[in-house]
């Protein structure tokens, strides 16, 4: 214990020059550890913006969709994988069919009186 004590009282003070390096080297390593947490931040957000980003490439699809005689189209419309057709029957309703785009297969009808 009286040797730790000794250590402490006869450590002196650094001379200008020693205490300017040491403030270069300190300086320098901040700057260094920072740069390197904002390049590993940069290449995490990257990562994480390309996953949730990525472009989703579509299939080529061919599907045949019936539809009733007489049926004239309107408008059509395509989201999340469903064909939206809308038209008018033979007599003159106006009607909207929903269908499956990867098959073709209908997903529901709607009726305008």
């Amino acid at each position: 214990m009286n040797d730790q004590r000794i250590d402490i009282e006869e450590e002196k003070p650094l001379d200008p020059a020693a205490e300017k390096l040491r403030r270069k080297m300190l300086r320098l390593m901040v700057i260094s550890i920072g740069s390197m947490f904002i390049g590993i931040f940069a290449v995490l957000f990257a990562i994480v913006y390309k996953m949730n980003n990525a472009a989703v490439v579509a299939e080529q699809v061919e599907a045949t969709i019936e539809l009733p005689a007489g049926f004239q189209i309107e408008e059509t419309q395509l989201s999340d994988g469903v064909v939206l057709l809308r038209g008018r029957n033979a007599d003159g309703t106006s009607r909207i069919m929903l269908f499956d785009a990867t098959n073709g297969m209908p997903r529901g009808a709607i009726e305008l009186k």
